[in-house]
């Protein structure tokens, strides 16, 4: 491993001044340097709900922007 990786990214982000930027380089860093796989965390029913889904989106066989509003819309009533 190269030793002057970690020094020169302290160096970056302690040059950072805006709090949101901060905040955006953390939840990077967070994701990164989590070891775990959310696939992991799935049971079988939702790996295949997944995989469904990820098919389905490939063969475009998705809503559009206004009937996705418009569905949402109509869930919240019911609650």
């Amino acid at each position: 491993m190269n030793n002057n990786i970690k020094p020169e990214i302290y160096k970056l982000i302690d040059s950072i001044e805006d709090e949101t930027v901060l905040q955006m380089v953390k939840e990077d860093v967070a994701w990164y340097a989590d070891k775990k796989d959310i696939l992991d965390e799935l049971d079988t029913t939702q790996l295949n709900e997944l995989k469904q889904a990820i098919k389905e989106a490939d063969n475009n066989e998705t809503n559009d922007w206004e009937t996705f509003k418009r569905e949402m819309n109509e869930w919240k009533e019911k609650q």
